[in-house]
């Protein structure tokens, strides 16, 4: 695998996704929320000190959980399966590249447009959160910033392995929104049925959370801002219990590279095996 040709592959895809008027308006919504709720989190900040600041980065990071994972998911699904379905993949795979190449290139070129899209929101509000709360909290902030890419990476991961397993634009945007759906809104309320349902234990809610990167993400960036228990919801009051706060930090962190690493693999054993007119 050589890096100057996945180096390529990687600028092409940017340049792809700065073109595609979706990506800019949902990078612009983020970016614009974002600033927004930093000039909210100003003067509540001016009020409530250091309360000003939880909130902000508090409603950041939820932000963050709902923006992301479309991106990731949206942009990994047309990713193999648009080009494969115009032609554009065959004529790719025409040049002296191999398919890890142009695999890994797209995949780094997709992650990069979406990192400058979190980077970009987060740094316009960093500096007004730095304003209102001061440089103490700089680090927690950066650490909420390295959550949210990681969760950028594993939803991004997910939309390319659904690409590359089902070769259709119109069936891989399907499964990404349904996708989208599952770990947004539907992991929650499936969570609470089923504790009404089967009256699961805290070790069996904790295993459920651990199956969904959204909540990986949520309970490791409010780790990031807060060590309050009631904050953290049961989940993370159990883990803390049981891994002690950087325990879990570890746990959580380490569960979203593997998952994210495992799920690209996957993905490229589909699109090893799909074949390209």
């Amino acid at each position: 695998m050589r890096l100057t040709p996945i180096a390529l592959v990687a600028a092409r895809e940017i340049r792809e996704a700065l073109r595609s008027r979706w990506f800019l308006i949902c990078a612009g919504a983020f970016c614009t929320l974002s600033l927004g709720l930093a000039l909210l989190g100003l003067a509540g900040s001016q009020r409530a000190g250091l309360a000003g600041y939880d909130r902000t980065t508090a409603s950041l990071l939820a932000l963050a959980l709902l923006f992301v994972p479309l991106l990731g998911l949206a942009l990994g699904s047309a990713s193999l399966a648009g080009e494969l379905e115009d032609g554009a993949l065959g004529l790719l795979l025409a040049q002296p590249l191999t398919r890890l190449e142009v695999y890994a290139g797209k995949y780094a070129g997709l992650f990069g447009a979406i990192a400058a899209a979190v980077l970009l929101g987060f740094g316009a509000t960093g500096l007004i959160v730095g304003l209102s709360a001061g440089s103490d909290h700089v680090g927690a902030f950066l650490a909420l910033v390295g959550v949210v890419l990681l969760l950028a990476a594993a939803s991004l991961a997910m939309g390319v392995a659904l690409s590359a397993a089902l070769r259709s634009r119109a069936k891989a945007a399907g499964a990404a929104f349904a996708a989208w759906l599952v770990l947004v809104y539907l992991s929650d309320l499936g969570s609470i049925g089923l504790v009404l349902a089967r009256e699961l234990s805290p070790e069996q809610l904790f295993g459920v959370a651990m199956a969904n990167p959204v909540q990986q993400a949520r309970v490791l960036g409010m780790l990031a801002l807060t060590d309050r228990l009631e904050l953290l919801g049961t989940v993370g009051a159990f883990g803390i219990d049981h891994f002690g706060v950087s325990g879990l930090a570890a746990l959580l962190g380490s569960t979203l590279v593997f998952g994210a690493l495992t799920t690209l693999t996957a993905g490229y054993v589909g699109f090893r095996r799909t074949p390209v007119p």
